[in-house]
């Protein structure tokens, strides 16, 4: 379920682990990942503004969306299980 996600972190970012803590407990393991080094973090490679205009992490990808900020991604990943739940429970 998760192999459409790629989260984009840096080691040691509180905003980061909140991202990744999320995604456990939501249990949506198997999703892709790329960790920054400080190093690379310190010089912004290009990869990183591709996602996200201002450089900055955590980024989620997911299929064609793409979001930043930590908490707008535990959002994004709260309201899409309550949307599909939402979708199962009509369906039955």
């Amino acid at each position: 379920m998760a192999k459409d996600m790629t989260l984009m972190w840096v080691d040691g970012s509180i905003p980061c682990w909140r991202v990744m803590i999320m995604l456990e407990e939501k249990q949506l393991q198997g999703y892709n990942h790329r960790q920054i080094s400080f190093e690379e973090f310190a010089n912004k490679p290009q990869e990183m503004f591709d996602v996200n205009p201002r450089g900055q992490l955590p980024s989620l990808k997911h299929g064609n969306i793409i979001v930043n900020e930590s908490y707008g991604t535990c959002f994004y990943l709260e309201v899409r299980e309550t949307l599909q739940q939402a979708v199962l429970h009509s369906a039955s």
